[in-house]
Formats: C-alpha cells, structure tokens, sequence
C-alpha cells in the first residue's frame, strides 16, 4: 500500500514514523525537498498542493490520500476524487470546515453549542456586533488562519479599522463573541470509513503568543460529565460528516460547566500529540487505519497524567539542537525534533512529552527539559 500525503511537515513526519513497521510506502508531497518528512521517506514528489496537476501526479501510484493540513482548495480535492482516487477526509469535510463561517453555520445545524458569530462585509457589521455583545469581540479571517495568524482581539470601535485592513489582506472575514472561559480544552477522535469510532480523553491546552505552548492531560482532570459531554459533541460532528480520519477540536469550558466548540482540524492535531507515548495507539497510527479500512487501535492510558510542551523558534537562523545529552538522563520524558533545517522566531520545532503519576511533576519536568534544551 502506498499512502500519499499532501504535505511535508511535521505532521506528515508523525503519521509516517507511526505506521512504517507496518510495511506500508508513504509518498509526500512538498514544495521543500529538506521538509520535516521528507527525511523519512525517499518517496517525494516535490510540488504544490494548491496545483491541480501537481496534485493529479502525484496520486498517480498512491492507494489513499490524505492530508496534514487543511488549507488546500477543495475544488482540487474535488478533481482528485473524481480521478477515482480515494481520499480521506473527503474534499466535502474540507469544504465545510476550512471556511470558518461555514464550518460555525455547520455546527449550528447540527445542534453543537458554539460562540455567536457573523459574516463580515462591512466595519459597520462589526460595530453593530460589539454593540451587542460588548468589546472585546474577536475578527478572523474565513481561511488561512492558524497559530494566532488571522485572529485579531478587538477592544474598542477604534481598532475596527486597523483590524480590517490588517485582516482583509488575508480574504474575508467573520467576526465572533469573546468568550471568558476557564479553561481552553481540546479532544481528538479518530472515525474509520467502516464508521468505528476511537475517542482520546479531554485535555487542557494552555496558549502562548497564540500558539498552543502546553497540553495537559490527567485521568481526573475533568469531572466525568464533562469528558461524556465533549466525547458526545466530538461523535456528533465526525458522523454528521460522515468524516474520516483524526479530527482535532477545540472547545471553550466555562465556569457553569459549559462547553462550546471553538475551531475543527480535519487532521491530526498539535494538541493529541501526547498520545504517541501516553496512548496504546497514538492519534496519527489511528490515522492511518482509519483511512485504510483496518480496525482502529485500543486508545486507553499508560499513565496517570502527561504534559506536552511545544519547542518553539526563537530566533532565525540554522537549526541546531543543543542540550540534548541531559535531557535523555531524564526518565519518563521524549523529545522530538522535526528536524526542520532552519529556526524561526514562532516556528514549531518540537515537542516534548512527560509522563507522570503527578500532573504537576509532569509539568514541572516539562518546563525545566524546555529550559535545558534548544533548537
């Protein structure tokens, strides 16, 4: 079987390095012949995913497809599948979530609680909302926004101005109520195309500049209604799509015990990369399965608590790991470098996941292996 994926960065890199042992040829492709996974595979076609032909190409000798991000224009999608190939997530699930307005309106109609929103045409629409909401209220672009880019907090009818233009330039926009959370949770659930379903646990992520800095997970850190409630949401939203594959949600949790949907990845996702050491079967072998029809792998615990910490770019320049040799004196903790060849400031580098029968020495070795070491 020859899986192609359409994308050559670290997510590619995870879903590859998951599923080898199995026998399985992973094809990329990428515009960077040094990107993340195209240093563990020698199957790369180096190309644009946003390119009709390039992508048709590339196909030619895959089995499946899928993708690492959901930024690709679905027409082309379209075309792939009409070409007769198969490809997971549909270009239907990409359509209905990589527009942020349509991926809210899709979530109303199936009942799933979200923060009201509107469609942006005019800075007169904005006004109007912060009149009744109240600032601040946050403006998005529709597409292409990811990591804090395309977001912009607004906090009085004065910035309205300046958050359009700055936005605008990115495609259109949509404007949404802030919400005061207590926590922002996130949930990863993989369905196969038999329509088996696996779901991860419910973990805290913890922001920084907008990027997710730290996933926390704990077997008791969520009363158990609230875990029912955010699994019962999550399988509400892949079959209502008849999605495929391992899908990321983000959630808001409120003080009344309120959850409300945030943003959908169709794909795997930065806050389940904990699951490659603390699950029987991490989120990106799921993956894989799913896609390919095999029976989904168990996703149960192997320990109490875990905390993930993202290593993030802080200057610009060549990429080169230092402090490596103290952390791997560390026990129970796992580095992973993306083996990007060049750092940028806000740039994901890597991660490092801790386990722990303590969430908060979890997260103390966490933040001190972050300090030690450096990309």
């Amino acid at each position: 079987m020859r899986i192609g994926i359409l994308g050559g960065g670290q997510l590619a890199r995870m879903l590859i390095a998951s599923s080898y042992r199995y026998g399985y040829t992973f094809k990329v492709l990428t515009g960077d012949i040094n990107s993340s996974a195209s240093k563990v595979t020698n199957e790369v076609f180096c190309g644009d995913f946003n390119d009709e032909q390039d992508v048709l190409k590339f196909s030619n000798d895959c089995d499946v497809i899928t993708l690492e991000n959901e930024f690709i224009n679905y027409k082309i999608l379209e075309s792939l599948e009409k070409s007769g190939k198969k490809l997971y997530p549909s270009s239907n699930c990409i359509k209905l979530i990589q527009d942020k307005y349509f991926q809210k309106e899709n979530l109303v109609k199936s009942g799933i609680p979200v923060a009201d929103y509107i469609k942006v045409e005019t800075e007169n629409d904005i006004l109007k909302f912060a009149e009744k909401y109240e600032y601040p209220v946050v403006l998005k672009t529709r597409t292409m926004g990811y990591d804090g880019k395309g977001n912009f907090l607004i906090k009085s009818e004065s910035e309205i101005k300046t958050a359009v233009e700055e936005l605008s330039k990115r495609g259109k926009l949509m404007c949404e109520q802030f919400i005061n959370f207590e926590k922002e949770i996130a949930i990863q659930i993989t369905r196969s195309v038999s329509g088996e379903i696996k779901i991860y646990p419910l973990v805290e992520t913890i922001q920084k500049n907008h990027i997710c800095h730290i996933v926390k997970y704990s077997e008791d850190l969520f009363e158990k209604e609230i875990e029912i409630s955010a699994k019962k949401i999550a399988e509400k939203i892949v079959n209502d799509i008849d999605y495929t594959g391992t899908m990321g949600i983000e959630m808001f949790f409120r003080n009344n015990n309120e959850l409300l949907v945030n943003e959908l990845a169709p794909r795997v996702h930065n806050t389940g990369h904990y699951t490659i050491e603390t699950s029987k079967t991490s989120q990106f072998e799921n993956h894989n399965r799913a896609i390919l029809g095999l029976p989904l792998g168990d996703v149960s615990m192997n320990t109490k608590s875990a905390v993930m910490i993202n290593i993030i770019g802080e200057r610009n320049g060549k990429a080169e790991i230092k402090g490596l040799d103290k952390l791997l004196k560390k026990e129970n903790v796992y580095l992973h470098d993306y083996s990007k060849n060049e750092v940028k400031t806000g740039r994901k580098m890597g991660h490092i996941t801790v386990l722990d029968n303590d969430l908060n020495s979890a997260l103390n070795t966490a933040n001190e292996s972050l300090s030690e070491i450096s990309i």
